[in-house]
């Protein structure tokens, strides 16, 4: 398979890897003399862990060269290959407190809110999958706070709470390039969109809001296409 259909560079230090519908990311740091990645998110359980390690060969690495993997939030499709992906690499595995029930186990999955009957059918298969796909549960050892990474990451970034698709959901602002992760806050799709899903409307209004005023030059949306701020449309 070729690299472009594993994913692309982004820019100088963020890749993206596309896992079907949904996408990791892979920050490279620029800090000399470190290997060291940062994936972003893992996909669906058993769907995307051979995607994630083809691409990191393709590009030079290997997975033993990521030391952190960093969840956007805890729906299946952003932990669900985390388990395999830390036994492989002993990668650090880092999520806001509130996501740390639902990927270890403690309080079953968390499911998407929908605010439809189009919708609420979809998550009611999302259910269906999440039966059958059994995922491995993960005990993360970061728990993720909103501020700057640890100059040790080798990375100029910083984590944002920006809750609202979730409570637990987090952003990451990566400085030097004005680039902004920002999971599921957001929809790709003819411009920058409020997503299907969400537990909290006005949680997510505030939490785009603190995405403006970051003010990167491009938003990365884990669903959809990468869009620059001034294509907002919430």
């Amino acid at each position: 398979m070729a690299e472009q259909e594993l994913g692309k560079q982004i820019n100088s230090e963020l890749h993206e890897i596309y896992l079907g519908y949904v996408k990791a990311f892979l920050i490279v740091p620029s800090a000399p003399n470190t290997k060291d990645l940062i994936l972003v998110d893992t996909g669906l359980p058993g769907k995307g862990k051979d995607t994630i390690i083809k691409y990191i060969d393709s590009i030079g690495h290997s997975i033993e060269d990521v030391k952190y993997i960093i969840l956007t939030h805890s729906h299946l499709d952003h932990f669900g290959n985390a388990y395999e992906l830390q036994k492989l690499s002993g990668a650090h595995i880092g999520i806001k407190q509130e996501g740390i029930k639902y990927v270890d186990g403690e309080a079953g999955f968390l499911y998407p809110v929908a605010h439809d009957l189009k919708n609420k059918m979809m998550v009611d298969f999302i259910k269906v999958m999440g039966r059958f796909s059994k995922p491995k549960f993960i005990k993360p050892d970061m728990v993720l706070k909103e501020g700057d990474f640890p100059e040790s990451m080798g990375v100029n970034a910083k984590i944002l709470e920006t809750p609202g698709h979730t409570a637990d959901s987090i952003s990451i602002y990566l400085k030097d390039s004005k680039t902004i992760l920002v999971g599921d806050l957001l929809f790709g799709k003819d411009g920058l969109r409020a997503p299907l899903f969400y537990e909290d409307y006005a949680s997510l209004l505030n939490s785009v809001k603190k995405v403006k005023e970051a003010n990167p030059d491009l938003v990365c949306v884990s669903h959809g296409k990468n869009y620059p701020l001034s294509e907002l449309k919430v």
